[in-house]
């Protein structure tokens, strides 16, 4: 009967020390589940802000485009006078 409940102490101890473990474990995930989460919303308001500023680089990029045809149309017109 006493081998019995060493194998039962050892079982319970065990499972104590594999439960720990989990649960630490379980802890590490929740922890990094809420970073990556934090760092997706980071990301997706980096790739917005991205995205806004390109879209300005490019309207200005065809405003410039539009002024240097203007310049040179008005430098080709003066040159034929």
């Amino acid at each position: 009967m006493e081998l019995e409940s060493y194998m039962f102490l050892g079982v319970t101890v065990a499972l104590s020390v594999l439960g720990f473990f989990l649960k630490k474990e379980a802890t590490k995930s929740a922890e990094n589940d809420k970073r990556i989460s934090t760092l997706e919303v980071l990301l997706a308001k980096n790739e917005v802000r991205d995205s806004e500023r390109w879209k300005v680089c490019h309207k200005v990029l065809e405003d410039r485009r539009d002024d240097i045809k203007t310049l040179f149309a008005e430098v080709n017109r003066k040159s034929e006078r």
